[in-house]
């Protein structure tokens, strides 16, 4: 496995809730405003923007959607320019120090349908309700994981697989008592290798 190894980024935990706010409001929105463009709840964006809760990479990109900035205003990830990704070569990283560790798998480039991640989930995670733009796919690698799609649950262990439309409201947990692995791809745009404005 790969050393876990985190970006060097002055956006900590501690800024990610203050870069949520000051953005909401040069944005000139109300936290419901944001919530009902986002597909979270107010009370969920409230947390975040106190630092009291983690945000997942997808709630992110939904709110940075919301408010019109690139997902890197929010956090650094890994570039990928090359088309190809290997084993033993990928940065692992946080949000914010969250304990979900994600690898990019996918590059990005115009015209790019797709966003692939190597998502590591520890005992006990459950992420927050959310939904989004477009179709996801996961593909457990190890572990046990369970996605609730709609209220419905979707147990999946290793070689199983869910592939949805991620506009109906969905979570994710680990259901075992080991780290899971599991690869995803969404349609959902994760990726901008622009520079931070």
């Amino acid at each position: 496995m790969a050393p876990f190894r985190t970006r060097a980024t002055p956006k900590t935990v501690e800024q990610i809730g203050e870069r949520l706010r000051r953005y909401r409001r040069a944005a000139n929105k109300t936290l419901n405003q944001v919530a009902a463009e986002s597909g979270l709840t107010a009370s969920f964006l409230s947390q975040a923007e106190r630092n009291l809760t983690g945000v997942s990479i997808s709630s992110l990109a939904n709110i940075a959607k919301s408010l019109g900035i690139p997902l890197n205003a929010l956090f650094d990830q890994p570039a990928q320019h090359q088309p190809d990704s290997h084993q033993g070569q990928r940065v692992r990283y946080t949000i914010g120090g969250q304990p979900l560790a994600y690898e990019r798998l996918s590059s990005n480039f115009p015209g790019n349908l797709i966003n692939a991640v190597k998502m590591s989930m520890p005992v006990g995670y459950q992420s927050e309700l959310i939904s989004h733009d477009g179709a996801e796919f996961a593909y457990v690698l190890s572990g046990q994981i369970a996605y609730t799609i709609e209220g419905r649950n979707y147990p999946l262990g290793p070689g199983d697989s869910v592939h949805f439309d991620a506009a109906k409201p969905h979570f994710l947990a680990n259901a075992g008592d080991e780290v899971a692995e599991v690869l995803t791809v969404t349609t959902m745009g994760l990726f901008d290798d622009h520079p931070t404005p």
